[in-house]
């Protein structure tokens, strides 16, 4: 590489990094203020990308489009924080992550309902004639983005150091106690930053929409990528961010320059998880507690937790084993195999019921995992001969020792680390899939896998493979419930609600975090191994971002404590868009698409509400309970 093409990839880093940068203060700002990761960060981009575009193409001038845009962003922002998350003041932190997602959705799905997925071109600012600097193309668009960045973050400095808004956000972020002592309302605070995040975001995608398309499909990515940034700098840093977002936006452009542009992702989310590992603070961060939680828990039973399987246990297996018999029996056609998917996505889904319902902690890479059982049992089968059983068990072993190497780094920190890991470790699985084709076949993937067979029996037909799903789902059930009701589950309950006192009990803290972790991805192999021996192929699509999003809307549709919900939120996540395309009649299929994400994003925002303030009852009447007996007993002094 000559200097000329040198200079020209180190300067495409920039711009895209500038982008990602725009994407991480937002994710930085809510952070700080309110300790949660907002995964909808994203989408205020997208908005403010499509917003500028349609507003320029309707004969708005940008200069009136693109403050309109940011506005608008900034004001759903805050309008998600005042309309969801102070309803839900009851909610966990994983709770109040998981609606962000369900923001995530919503913003997607209403765009798309409303203008459809096809891109916009959006007008450069100044013209699309590109400039030369010693032999280096620079788009004009992109010195208008990096220019953007530099007065916002001059802007942000004086911003927290100038101002009184900014100084409250800083002692909210560095002493919430404190903060709320001296009379700083952090609701108030949590929706000005919301605020602030959604102009952020708006304003990056606004000036970033002219030198690319704008379209639906931008936000997910950039979530990513955002989170990224403001993992590299620093969570708790104002200017780290930035910073991630340059290094990141140069070790992606600088990769696919030196090494290959099928490995930049790869590559990239490599630097993320070796920051996590030696310095999870971040580049410009300073060692703290994790991002704490603030919320108090919810009850997580009405009493104390059984520590072995009662009758009404047992009752319960047995139904729900008649319950699916009688399924397999009466379901047929495009029903059946949308019960077996739902099998499938229920085995994932209980592996996360032990880890984020029981032990608190929020995976996003579960498709990893699977991507280890479906190549394991795709690979062995049809390369070395092995037995499907042999290959399935083969493939939990691996995913679970994966998770075990993981997670002894990862859990001797606290707050998102696993969530930031997981998240890396899914997108680094994704490239080598596609990309290490004498294992996994490439993009292509590994056809011809046969039907699952064990001691000769093989199972051809939906039929005879739905009982295969149904014992593996209820072996998993069984195993899940056996932990859950042992003195493991509760010591996982009670790191969950306060992790310091659990570790003052004597609870090792780290080893059973780990164990959920390597459970939830064993099962997740499991899953994996079953949905390639089902479909005939491995290919590592199936098994991205948006699976995880879905296992985890199924999670939360069937209660993070309900090893039992796991089928019935899998079956709503599978039914859900056939029930809207039969309620909605829409015409085209965009349109159709958008609605249902706008009703599944409304869906997933409100089962967290009622759910949180569900749980707000059960401790004010666990409060009642408490104090009447202590009057009653005369045990509470006056």
């Amino acid at each position: 590489m000559d200097l000329v093409s040198f200079g020209q990839t180190v300067f495409a880093g920039l711009a895209n990094g500038a982008l990602y940068a725009f994407v991480g203060l937002g994710f930085s700002l809510i952070s700080r203020s309110t300790g949660i990761i907002n995964f909808a960060q994203g989408e205020f981009a997208m908005l403010g990308a499509v917003l500028t575009g349609l507003l320029s193409v309707h004969g708005i001038p940008l200069a009136l489009a693109v403050p309109t845009a940011v506005l608008v962003c900034g004001l759903i922002g805050g309008g998600l924080h005042v309309l969801a998350i102070q309803r839900a003041e009851r909610a966990n932190m994983a709770q109040l992550i998981i609606m962000t997602i369900g923001f995530s959705i919503l913003i997607r799905g209403a765009v798309t309902w409303g203008w459809g997925s096809d891109p916009i071109v959006v007008p450069a600012f100044t013209g699309s004639r590109p400039l030369n600097f010693f032999g280096v193309t620079i788009l004009p668009q992109a010195l208008w983005l990096i220019g953007t960045l530099v007065m916002v973050t001059a802007l942000m400095w004086v911003f927290f150091h100038r101002t009184v808004i900014g100084l409250a956000l800083r002692a909210g972020a560095a002493n919430p106690l404190g903060a709320a002592f001296v009379g700083i309302d952090h609701k108030r605070l949590g929706a000005y930053s919301f605020v602030a995040a959604g102009l952020l975001g708006g304003l990056g995608g606004a000036v970033w929409a002219p030198i690319a398309f704008a379209q639906v499909d931008l936000g997910v990515a950039l979530s990513l990528k955002g989170f990224t940034a403001a993992a590299l700098g620093g969570f708790g840093t104002t200017f780290g961010p930035i910073a991630g977002g340059l290094i990141f936006g140069l070790v992606e452009s600088l990769s696919a320059g030196f090494v290959s542009s099928a490995y930049q992702e790869a590559i990239a989310y490599g630097l993320l998880l070796v920051i996590l590992i030696l310095r999870p603070q971040g580049l410009l961060g300073t060692m703290k507690r994790g991002a704490g939680d603030d919320h108090r828990e919810e009850v997580l039973s009405a009493g104390l937790m059984p520590t072995r399987v009662s009758k009404s246990d047992l009752i319960r297996l047995a139904v729900t084993t008649l319950i699916l018999l009688v399924l397999g029996n009466i379901l047929t056609g495009s029903w059946l195999t949308s019960a077996i998917f739902a099998g499938i996505t229920a085995i994932v889904v209980m592996g996360l019921v032990l880890l984020t319902g029981y032990a608190g902690q929020i995976s996003l890479g579960q498709g990893t995992f699977m991507m280890v059982g479906a190549y394991s049992s795709g690979y062995l089968t049809l390369k070395a001969g092995w037995p499907a059983i042999d290959a399935l068990i083969f493939g939990m072993v691996l995913a679970g020792a994966l998770a075990l190497i993981l997670g002894r780094f990862i859990f001797r920190l606290r707050g998102y680390y696993l969530a930031m890991a997981s998240l890396s470790l899914l997108m680094i699985g994704q490239t080598l899939a596609r990309e290490i084709s004498s294992i996994t076949g490439g993009p292509n993937g590994l056809p011809g896998i046969a039907p699952f067979s064990i001691i000769g029996a093989q199972f051809f037909t939906d039929e005879q493979f739905y009982y295969v799903v149904l014992v593996f789902s209820l072996l998993t059930l069984v195993a899940g419930l056996s932990v859950a009701r042992s003195r493991v589950g509760r010591a996982l309950l009670a790191i969950r609600s306060d992790e310091l006192a659990a570790r003052a009990c004597g609870a090792n803290v780290m080893w059973l975090k780990i164990s959920s972790f390597v459970f939830a991805a064993a099962c997740a192999s499991l899953a994996g191994s079953l949905y390639v021996h089902y479909l005939g192929i491995a290919n590592p699509l199936p098994f991205g971002f948006n699976a995880s999003i879905f296992q985890i809307v199924a999670l939360t549709l069937g209660g993070f404590l309900s090893l039992w919900g796991s089928y019935i939120g899998s079956a709503l996540v599978l039914a859900f868009p056939s029930i809207i395309m039969a309620l909605g009649g829409t015409s085209t299929s965009q349109a159709s698409a958008g609605l249902q994400f706008l009703i599944f994003g409304l869906l997933l925002v409100s089962v967290i509400i009622v759910q949180s303030n569900a749980s707000g009852r059960r401790i004010a009447e666990g409060a009642r309970r408490v104090i009447g007996l202590g009057h009653r007993g005369k045990a509470v002094e006056a």
